[in-house]
């Protein structure tokens, strides 16, 4: 079974809109590659995709994070 982190991003989405995710429920990041950044995470009904500011992954999660959850 996979350990829950007590870790929780306060992430603005390209609305300005926080969103509040716990970093266990973060599946992949997707930096922007002409566009915006991505995030998926699951949530209550499934999956949720979020549209961050080009630069916000790298602003928010570290390195190693990044490198885990990086869309392969």
């Amino acid at each position: 079974m996979r350990s829950r982190s007590n870790i929780i991003y306060l992430i603005p989405d390209i609305e300005g809109v926080k969103h509040a995710i716990n970093a266990s429920n973060i599946e992949t990041l997707i930096p922007a590659k002409g566009g915006y950044d991505s995030l998926i995470a699951k949530c209550e009904d499934g999956y949720e995709v979020i549209a961050l500011l080009p630069g916000t992954i790298n602003k928010y999660f570290s390195k190693k994070f990044r490198k885990e959850k990086a869309d392969v």
